[in-house]
């Protein structure tokens, strides 16, 4: 039996699920000195395309009691609520070979998000790549499911569902890396 988790893996904070979407820590800047990854560049255009203004990369969050701070992939806020959303793309290894996003590796940097009341959702970079609309419908369900603005979610109402894929754990991610299966859909 298979317990990873599946992409896409959403995380949402208590104060979300009972009606407070009030972050707790706001981004800071944007950090602009961060390399975006292989694939984000042309998913963050067709994200802006759709959601505008309330989307934005590259998004610096410094959580409680840190002194550095984390640069969110993109941050999307929901404009009636406040909802702060960590919209992160998950890649199985980096191009050195590093193993990257293995299932447990963002267990405490999602907590520090889920501790500032913000709900992560994260994706493949394959899932992006190859299914940036389908991604987008998971992005505007999610927002439609928990602050009843459904403006986003009937632009993707004729998009399909998109295709789930198990998160890596460090093995897969090595052989992942050994056959460089990112080359398949970059």
């Amino acid at each position: 039996m298979n317990n990873r988790p599946i992409y896409p893996i959403i995380f949402v904070p208590n104060g979300v699920k009972s009606g407070n979407f009030q972050p707790l820590v706001l981004p800071s800047e944007s950090s602009e000195n961060t390399r975006l990854g292989a694939s984000e560049l042309d998913f963050g255009q067709i994200l802006q395309h759709h959601f505008g203004s309330c989307a934005s990369s590259q998004q610096q969050f410094l959580p409680l009691g840190h002194d550095r701070p984390y640069s969110a992939d993109f941050v999307v806020v929901e404009p009636s609520t406040n909802l702060h959303i960590d919209l992160e793309i998950d890649e199985p290894f980096s191009f050195s070979g590093e193993q990257i996003h293995c299932v447990g590796m963002d267990d405490y940097r999602n907590k520090c998000f889920l501790d500032a009341n913000w709900l992560v959702l994260r994706f493949a970079e394959e899932q992006i790549k190859s299914q940036p609309l389908r991604c987008l419908r998971v992005l505007a369900n999610v927002i439609a499911k928990y602050t009843l603005n459904t403006s986003w979610k009937s632009s993707f109402q004729n998009v399909q569902q998109l295709t789930p894929l198990f998160q890596w754990t460090q093995r897969k991610s090595q052989k992942l890396s050994h056959q460089n299966y990112r080359k398949q859909y970059l």
